[in-house]
């Protein structure tokens, strides 16, 4: 399926499904339908199209043709601790998980957010978060998972 066709099938309330899973991707369809206002066979038909469509693949969110998965690199300074910047980054929504790494970078953080703009806006908080602690960002595009 191509990007555009799946864009076409993704609407607000789609959106906000996905965003819901994003948070809690074991709920329950009563509690899905609950937090998005819809009855619960809505989102089960939702849902089961999602899948259908590749939007949704596996037992988490992987979204495909939808949003943007980031890798964001993060250089520390000398002297920051890097196990609770790497702990507070990793409480913020949009953030999967954030690794301690060996070579350029010391951190890494996998993000999903909607576009380029809500991605800056996250590159922006992290630098206000610790200032003078990030030396330096590289940021890389996932383009595709396998």
């Amino acid at each position: 399926m191509f990007f555009r066709d799946i864009m076409g099938n993704v609407d607000s309330l789609d959106r906000s499904i996905l965003s819901f899973l994003r948070e809690s991707a074991r709920a329950p369809y009563v509690e899905i339908a609950k937090g998005v206002g819809v009855t619960e066979r809505t989102v089960r038909t939702r849902i089961k199209r999602l899948e259908d469509e590749g939007v949704i693949r596996g037992y988490t969110v992987r979204e495909s043709g939808i949003g943007l998965t980031a890798l964001i690199r993060l250089k520390v300074g000398s002297g920051t601790e890097i196990g609770s910047l790497a702990g507070e980054f990793s409480g913020w929504p949009g953030v999967e998980c954030v690794y301690e790494i060996s070579g350029d970078a010391d951190l890494v953080a996998v993000v999903h957010v909607d576009d380029t703009v809500a991605l800056r806006d996250m590159l922006d908080r992290m630098w206000l978060a610790a200032p003078g602690d990030i030396s330096s960002t590289q940021t890389e595009l996932v383009l595709e998972q396998y």
